[in-house]
């Protein structure tokens, strides 16, 4: 399993995007990594996230990888993890955090 947290703020994402954002991160762990995701879904409440001393309109995917990657392969697997997030939220790239980190030694 890949250990996924994605933070959002409360009401910012319709349940059904919600949904189809969770497959579409599953499918992408299952193709990168070749296992399925264990995604932590996290709401913040209204009110309770800034950005810049403003609420907060980013959405967080961050995961570990079960292998160590090559920065190339890194900014690449970033940068379709960042895709599918703006694809299913609406979100600009400015909006979206990604992160995919090597696994703890």
């Amino acid at each position: 399993m890949i250990p996924v947290m994605c933070i959002v703020q409360d009401g910012q994402i319709p349940p059904h995007a919600e949904e189809t954002l969770k497959t579409r991160i599953g499918d992408f762990t299952r193709r990168a990594f070749d296992a399925s995701a264990d995604i932590d879904w996290i709401v913040v409440s209204e009110g309770s996230g800034f950005t810049a001393a403003a609420p907060s309109t980013s959405v967080i995917a961050s995961l570990h990888a079960n292998r160590p990657l090559a920065q190339a392969d890194r900014k690449a697997l970033l940068n379709e993890l960042c895709d599918i997030c703006m694809d299913e939220t609406g979100r600009s790239a400015n909006e979206i955090v990604t992160s995919i980190r090597n696994p703890k030694d």
